[in-house]
């Protein structure tokens, strides 16, 4: 499959999602297209969020792909599906550590983040028309901003620098895996990975809600892709920036 991955290498960019968005005004790119970028000046995470990386040195890359087997009200599964494939991806790189998804888009080793994620979808009627997966993967970069609270790489996890571009096309084919799982309706599997490697599932931990301090579990994603914790008085379901982790 990594045979198959099409690659448009930048030495810079705003993001890979802006340069995507651009691309397809003008054509259809082949599915599973990746946009790969040295250095982005206006890397961007969710909700505005902005995303550090020094030049050369992690993947900044987007995948073009086109879902049209899948309904809108399902969309969160994709994102379970890129989570996935970069978890698979790491999972190979680091065995021995634990590697977990913190909803609703970042990837962690341990208690540090090493890596986002940031999906914006273009619909037409009931379909997408495409969907473009934004991933920042920290690799060999080792010194980070004080303002970034946990940040860590693979290179601080294992000493190794590591070839960008041959890494680029071992998380192609993850990323590219998980979403034929989601094309031939291997749904149940999806959903059982993910929440087998949510982090937080099933332990009682302590979260901001509404701007009070609660105790409680996570105890999965419905299909709408809102957490769901339960408190032991009560079940809550969040929408993005509606909790916050305090682990």
């Amino acid at each position: 499959m990594t045979s198959a991955v099409k690659i448009i290498k930048l030495k810079e960019c705003s993001s890979t999602n802006a340069f995507a968005k651009e691309l397809l005004k003008n054509e259809k790119p082949v599915e599973g297209t990746v946009i790969l970028a040295s250095y982005q000046t206006a890397g961007k995470g969710q909700d505005k969020n902005s995303w550090e990386s020094d030049p050369g040195e992690n993947i900044l890359m987007t995948m073009i792909l086109y879902p049209d087997f899948l309904e809108i009200s399902r969309q969160f599964k994709l994102s379970m599906a890129i989570a996935l494939g970069i978890s698979d991806f790491l999972k190979n790189l680091l065995p021995g550590h634990m590697i977990r998804i913190k909803w609703p888009n970042d990837i962690y080793v341990g208690d540090k983040k090493i890596g986002g994620i940031l999906i914006n979808n273009e619909v037409m009627g009931t379909q997408f028309k495409h969907v473009i997966a934004g991933i920042g993967i920290n690799v060999n970069q080792t010194d980070f901003s004080r303002e970034i609270p946990n940040p860590v790489s693979l290179k601080l996890l294992t000493g190794i620098t590591n070839h960008i571009d041959k890494l680029v096309l071992l998380l192609s084919e993850n990323l590219l895996t998980r979403y034929e799982q989601l094309r031939t309706e291997e749904e149940h599997i999806i959903i059982h990975d993910y929440h087998s490697r949510l982090l937080g599932m099933g332990e009682w931990k302590e979260y901001i809600h509404h701007n009070k301090k609660i105790r409680a579990k996570i105890t999965g994603v419905n299909e709408f892709g809102r957490l769901v914790l339960e408190t032991g008085e009560a079940v809550i379901e969040c929408d993005l920036k509606e909790i916050t982790y305090l682990f």
